[in-house]
C-alpha cells in the first residue's frame, strides 16, 4: 500500500506531507505550502521562527524533512563549488569523482555516492550540542546538479500514514512505536 500521507512531530508541532491532485505541507494543521503531484517536495514558511522554513523532500517512496534556516549559496563556475558561510564557518559542496561532498571550515563533514540520473541527496554535519548541524541538499538540475546549504538544521521524522475515520494511522504499526500513539492519533486534521 502506497501511502497518501507522511506525518512527523517537531518541537510538539505536527507536520504532514499529503500527497494528491497536488502537494499540500501543513504546519499544525495548516498549510504552508503546496505544489505540483509530481513534485519532489515544498517548502514552506516555519511558522514558530522567523527567517527559518520546512522543507519536505520525496522521492516516489519516502518523505524526508528538514526544519532549519536556510544559508545564501554561491556558486563558483571556476572551482565548481557551492559555498556559504554562518556565523565565521566557511560551508562548502560539491561533486567529484562521482561523490557529493560537504565541507565546514575545510574539513569533509559527509560524502555520498551521486545518484546518476536520480533523486537528491542529503548530507549532514555532526550535530552540536543542540541536536542541530549543517545540511546540504544536492538536487539534480538538468545535467548537472543544484546545491542548497541550511544551518540550525534538523531531521523530522516522517512516518507513511492512512486516513481511517479522519484520524492518520501509521501504515507499519512498527512506526508508530513511542511516536504515533499519542501524537497521530490526537491530530484533528481534517485532511
Amino acid at each position: 500500500m502506497n501511502a497518501e500521507y507522511y506525518a512527523g512531530k517537531w518541537n510538539d508541532h505536527s507536520i504532514v506531507f499529503a500527497l494528491g491532485k497536488k502537494q499540500t505541507l501543513l504546519f499544525d494543521g495548516n498549510v504552508i505550502a503546496e505544489g505540483k503531484p509530481l513534485s519532489t517536495g515544498l517548502t514552506g514558511d516555519d511558522p514558530t521562527e522567523a527567517g527559518s522554513i520546512i522543507r519536505t523532500l520525496y522521492d516516489g517512496r519516502n518523505c524526508f524533512c528538514i526544519a532549519a534556516k536556510p544559508l545564501e549559496t554561491s556558486y563558483d563556475k571556476k572551482t565548481k563549488t557551492y559555498s556559504s558561510e554562518y556565523y565565521g564557518h566557511k560551508i562548502e559542496g560539491n561533486s567529484q569523482k562521482m561523490n557529493y561532498s560537504l565541507f565546514v571550515n575545510g574539513e569533509e563533514k559527509d560524502k555520498k555516492e551521486a545518484v546518476i540520473g536520480g533523486g537528491f541527496s542529503i548530507l549532514g554535519s555532526e550535530e552540536d550540542e543542540n541536536g542541530k548541524r549543517i545540511m546540504a541538499v544536492f538536487e539534480p538540475s538538468g545535467l548537472s546538479y543544484t546545491c542548497r546549504f541550511y544551518a540550525e538544521a534538523e531531521n523530522v521524522r516522517m512516518v507513511p500514514c492512512q486516513k481511517q475515520g479522519g484520524e492518520l494511522i501509521p501504515i507499519n504499526p512498527s512506526d508508530g512505536d513511542g511516536f504515533a500513539a499519542g501524537f497521530l492519533l490526537g491530530l484533528g486534521i481534517n485532511l
